[in-house]
C-alpha cells in the first residue's frame, strides 16, 4: 500500500529568477519487500497567490463592515438616549439621524459590491438595456456629493446625448467614479464630467486635480482587490474599479485612465450609442 510520508509548500527558483511556489509531495510504497518511494512536485503558485489574496480581501472586508456597524451602534444608543431624556427631537437627534443614513448608505455600497462581484464570477450580472439620456444620471449620481457643500461636479458637453445600456449599471459606474474622485481627491473642489461623441460611441470621463496615479500602479487600478496606497487609510474594498470595468466591458465598451502623478487623474469609459 502507497502511503505519504511527508506534504509541505515550499519555494523554488527557477533558472531565470523567478520564484514559485510548489506543493511536495513524497510517496512510499512495499515493492518486492523493498520500501520504494517517489515524490510529487506541483506549481501551486496560482493557487497560493489566490488564497492569500483572499484572505487579505476578508481581512479588508472585516474592517470595513466593522466600521459603519460600529458607529450605528453609538449612534442608535445616543439616539435613543436623547429621546429618552427630553422626548423631543431637537437638533442634535437630527444630526444622529443624518449621521446613521450616511453609515447605512456606506453599507449598502460595500454589501452591493460583494454581490456584484459574486455575480461576475457566477455569470450571473444580468443587463436591462435601453436608449437613455446620460446627462439625467448625473442629479442622481451626483446630489450626495452637492449636498455636502464641499464639492462642485461640473458637466461638460452636449446635455441631450443619448447612449445604450442598462441605466441602473451605468449609474452605479458614475457613482463609483465621482466617489473615488472624492475619497482620493480630496483636495481637488471640483469635478469634471465630460461627455464627447466618437465613432458610434459616446464616452465619458471624470476628471479630479487631485495627485495622481503612481505610475507602476495604473495597470493595476481595475485588478480586483487592488487599492492604490496612501499616506492615510482609504476606506474600501478594492472592488469598485473591478466591477465598474467589468459591466462596461459588458456593454461592449473600454474603461481605463490618464493619469499623471502629482497632476489629477481621468477615468473615462465608453458606451454604444445605438443598439
Amino acid at each position: 500500500n502507497a502511503t505519504p510520508s511527508f506534504s509541505l509548500e515550499t519555494c523554488l527558483i527557477k533558472k531565470d529568477g523567478t520564484i514559485i511556489w510548489c506543493q511536495v509531495t513524497s510517496i512510499l510504497f512495499l515493492a518486492k519487500e523493498q520500501r520504494l518511494g517517489y515524490t510529487i512536485i506541483d506549481d501551486i503558485t496560482e493557487q497560493r497567490n489566490l488564497r492569500i489574496q483572499k484572505s487579505q480581501f476578508i481581512s479588508v472586508a472585516s474592517h470595513e463592515l466593522k466600521t459603519p456597524i460600529t458607529s450605528l451602534k453609538a449612534i442608535t444608543q445616543l439616539m435613543n438616549k436623547q429621546l429618552t431624556a427630553g422626548g423631543e427631537i431637537n437638533e442634535r437627534v437630527l444630526k444622529l439621524t443624518r449621521d446613521s443614513d450616511r453609515h447605512v448608505t456606506r453599507l449598502v455600497h460595500l454589501v452591493d459590491a460583494l454581490l456584484s462581484t459574486t455575480r461576475l464570477e457566477q455569470g450571473q450580472l444580468s443587463l436591462n438595456k435601453s436608449t437613455f439620456v446620460l446627462s439625467n444620471l448625473l442629479d442622481g449620481c451626483c446630489s450626495h456629493i452637492q449636498m455636502e457643500g464641499k464639492y462642485r461636479v461640473v458637466f461638460q458637453g452636449d446635455p441631450t446625448m443619448e447612449v445604450f445600456g442598462d441605466e441602473h449599471k451605468i449609474e452605479q459606474v458614475l457613482v463609483n467614479l465621482i466617489n473615488n474622485a472624492v475619497k482620493y481627491a480630496r483636495q481637488s473642489h471640483e469635478i469634471v464630467v465630460c461627455v464627447e461623441r466618437i465613432t458610434n460611441f459616446a464616452k465619458i470621463s471624470v476628471v479630479d486635480q487631485g495627485p495622481g496615479i503612481p505610475e507602476e500602479s495604473i495597470s493595476k487600478v481595475f485588478e480586483r482587490y487592488y487599492r492604490v496606497e496612501q499616506e492615510t487609510h482609504t476606506a474600501g474594498l478594492g472592488l469598485g474599479l473591478y466591477i465598474s470595468a467589468e459591466i462596461i466591458q459588458r456593454h461592449g465598451g473600454t474603461m481605463g485612465v490618464d493619469s499623471v502623478f502629482g497632476e489629477g487623474s481621468t477615468f473615462w469609459f465608453t458606451l454604444p450609442d445605438r443598439p
